[in-house]
């Protein structure tokens, strides 16, 4: 072995033991390496060991700092949490225009989740799904599939059907009924639910469900999203969900659960115009969204046709360097040196083809499943925004529609001199003489049973209305978090894709040059510096095509 291969070999054993085995985010290594110097993420011959060390220790400490950062950002979030809720005291404004109050409500419960969070503030607890199997009740049944579900860094690990996501969702509909519940994917299909594509998409948007539910204040905190998450003995699991589908949910606000116990009511111009001006954005930005999933598809059919053509492009060279060979073979006696150059264009002409084709097939796999993917399911995610606001609105309709009715029969017994149909309750503090000459007051004391149900509707509706804005904001937010790791993701896999693919070209840039100045057709034999194998692949954590 040369002093250059040994070299390498000590700089490769040097990285998957500081970057690999030790856990650290291997692509944001090779985009902190392009930014340190030219080709530093995919030419490793561009370092030496003693630059190659240093590097590793600056990006080790940088990507430490951030971590904790992070750690304390998450800790003091949790102290806020683990803060016992503020005392609570009764705020009202109520007239003819505006509602605002608070009642006394249920505290949220504690589980065995929410118990790791406030005991390890210091961990960020994730929900991945990478991995999903197919499996048969019988020989008669068509099959279904079931999705590997793990929590981290508490390591629960489960296997869920997609019934089990939908019990869980309705549990949470009718726990929080007045709340925004992220979807999951319909119950109709038209392919067969055993289909790996099916499958797949179904994972992605399930995973997002979860992480959406964890990262909710008030959905976490249900034992059966920890039930879900925990409980590996699917009979188990079954039992317990079966006691929560019988019991009942909420039907007023002080039977409502809420991190600080009190639950705010209010209606207020201010948030009709609020519901106003987001029943616009929503319908807007929806179809927005639309346009944004088509064009995203239209993109994936048009690198798929790039990537077709740059195939048979490679076949074609493939093709010709095969007759070439043949030719040379048949005349051994008359070929020349320029023949055997010839040949070697052919095959440096079908890896820059390879090289070019695989960065397409690596921009239609993050096309597909970074973007088209992902707005669909945030479509899908305003779609339930959206059906949100509208039981809030027919909510609001059907408040307005009681209160005038009542209104009007309050005015009409008013009318009458037979008092006894105003349905007096026996300890008013008023006559009914005093209050025959004040209908303000009379109208307060009248039909009690029926003003009672309106004030418990008004209470409802009133919630509700408030919750708009917080559900509405809690849903952007999630958003944000998603779309920024995400995204983030998404540039560092392309930097490191553009990357690869300029060591490529430089690649065949070299072996023409070498071409040129060689009469004789001989090329210096030479080892890419790119990890190829196993060794690149872990490291550079994607396979090449």
């Amino acid at each position: 072995m040369s002093d250059i291969e040994k070299e390498r070999e000590k700089k490769e054993n040097l990285l998957m033991f500081e970057i690999v085995e030790s856990g650290y985010d291997t692509v944001a290594f090779q985009v902190y390496c392009e930014q340190q110097k030219q080709n530093g993420g995919s030419d490793l011959d561009v370092w030496t060991y003693e630059e190659l060390a240093k590097t590793i220790k600056d990006f080790k400490q940088k990507e430490d700092q951030q971590a904790e950062r992070l750690q304390r950002q998450v800790a003091a979030e949790q102290q806020m949490e683990q803060q016992p809720p503020q005392q609570f005291v009764l705020q009202k404004n109520i007239d003819d225009v505006n509602y605002v109050t608070e009642v006394e409500c249920q505290l949220p419960q504690r589980n065995p989740l929410t118990d790791f969070i406030l005991e390890n503030s210091h961990k960020q607890v994730e929900i991945i799904m990478i991995e999903f199997q197919t499996k048969s009740d019988s020989i008669f049944s068509q099959g279904f599939g079931t999705f590997k579900v793990e929590t981290k860094p508490i390591g629960w690990t489960v296997w869920r059907r997609f019934s089990d996501f939908q019990k869980l969702r309705e549990i949470l509909c009718k726990s929080f009924p007045q709340h925004l519940i992220p979807p999951i994917p319909g119950k109709k299909i038209k392919v067969k639910s055993t289909e790996q594509l099916f499958l797949e998409k179904r994972m992605k948007v399930l995973e997002l469900f979860l992480q959406n539910c964890l990262y909710h204040p008030l959905f976490k905190t249900h034992p059966a999203f920890a039930d879900f998450l925990s409980i590996t003995d699917d009979p188990k699991l079954k039992e317990k969900y079966a006691v929560y589908e019988k019991q009942k949910g909420p039907s007023k606000p002080s039977e409502y659960v809420m991190d600080n116990g009190a639950c705010s009511l209010e209606i207020t111009p201010e948030i009709n115009q609020y519901g106003q001006q987001l029943t616009n954005y929503l319908k807007n930005s929806q179809d927005v969204y639309k346009k944004l999933g088509l064009n995203f598809k239209k993109l994936f059919l048009d690198l798929d046709t790039l990537q077709q053509t740059l195939s048979l492009i490679q076949d074609n060279f493939k093709t010709v360097e095969k007759i070439t060979e043949n030719f040379s073979a048949a005349t051994p006696n008359k070929t020349k040196g320029e023949i055997k150059s010839i040949q070697l264009i052919y095959q440096e002409m079908q890896k820059f083809m390879n090289g070019w084709y695989s960065g397409i097939i690596f921009q239609m796999n993050f096309v597909k499943d970074s973007f088209y993917e992902f707005f669909r399911y945030h479509r899908k995610m305003q779609r339930e925004a959206l059906d949100y606001l509208n039981n809030r609105n027919k909510m609001q309709a059907q408040y307005l529609d009681q209160k005038g009715k009542l209104h009007d029969k309050k005015d009409k017994l008013y009318l009458q001199p037979d008092t006894s149909k105003w349905e007096l309750p026996p300890d008013i503090p008023k006559t009914i003489k005093e209050l025959q000459v004040n209908k303000g007051e009379a109208f307060k004391y009248m039909l009690p049973k029926e003003t009672q149900q309106l004030a418990d509707f008004r209470d409802t509706f009133a919630f509700m209305n408030h919750q708009l804005v917080d559900e509405i904001n809690q849903m952007l937010d999630f958003r944000i978090r998603v779309y920024a790791k995400k995204f983030l993701r998404v540039a560092q896999l392309r930097a490191l894709e553009i990357a690869r693919l300029h060591h490529v070209i430089a690649n065949f840039l070299q072996q023409i040059n070498e071409l040129q100045g060689s009469s004789s057709g001989a090329l210096q034999s030479r080892k890419a510096s790119m990890f190829i194998g196993t060794k690149y692949d872990q490291f550079f954590g994607m396979k090449q095509v």
